[in-house]
């Protein structure tokens, strides 16, 4: 099935915006926003770019709002510029670094929905687990990524539920959730023939979804 995947690019809200026109009025109450900003988000790895990004700027501001400061305090050229030099040091420098780790961030989560498009539209994986082990990352994060393509329309709609995502338009019949719970017992078994793993119940011989294998537990 093809499916358009609608390129990936973190924007600033208005809210974002706010806070750096604020950093010109006063920086220090917009230092303190800008951190209980990003703090609820930061694992949410499509928000780690725009988290970086607004930091940098408010830093960036900060860093013309002590410099006016310091140009209107010192007496002479020489004590500004050393002062001016510090503030470089501690202000423009981190700044100048979080919006390139903005862009860093965002190219790697960019090249991570492409993993995910290709194990859900191409390979057809549901389970989350399994999702998990192709993309590299902890099911956890797995599960806020696909909600947020789902919302943002990279994938057909759908939902998770017991570890599985459910998009009836990729499948021919929808994965029931009284399917998919694990029984007493049961447990993670790697597949002899392929190396992948398969939730299977105790004493159940299971045809691995990959290989074709039997497995049994």
């Amino acid at each position: 099935m093809s499916f358009p995947i609608k390129p990936f690019k973190s924007q600033f809200s208005k809210f974002d915006y706010f806070i750096i026109g604020l950093t010109y009025v006063f920086f220090p109450l917009a230092l303190i926003i800008a951190a209980f900003r990003i703090l609820p988000t930061q694992q949410h790895h499509s928000y780690r770019g725009r988290n970086a990004r607004l930091i940098g700027w408010v830093l960036f501001g900060t860093y013309i709002m002590t410099s006016l400061i310091i140009l209107l305090a010192s007496e002479t050229s020489e004590e500004f510029l050393d002062d001016n030099l510090a503030m470089a040091l501690c202000l423009l420098v981190p700044a100048m670094l979080l919006l390139v780790a903005a862009d860093l961030a965002d190219k790697k989560f960019r090249k991570l929905l492409r993993i995910y498009a290709e194990a859900v539209l191409q390979r057809r994986l549901i389970y989350i687990d399994h999702i998990a082990i192709a993309a590299n990352q902890t099911p956890s994060h797995v599960i806020r990524d696909l909600n947020f393509m789902i919302k943002e329309r990279m994938l057909p709609y759908g939902k998770i539920e017991n570890g599985v995502l459910m998009i009836t338009s990729l499948h021919r019949a929808s994965v029931k959730p009284a399917e998919i719970q694990q029984d007493i017992g049961s447990k993670s078994v790697e597949c002899p023939g392929c190396g992948a793993r398969t939730v299977i119940s105790h004493q159940e011989e299971k045809e691995c979804e990959y290989c074709g294998t039997i497995i049994v537990a």
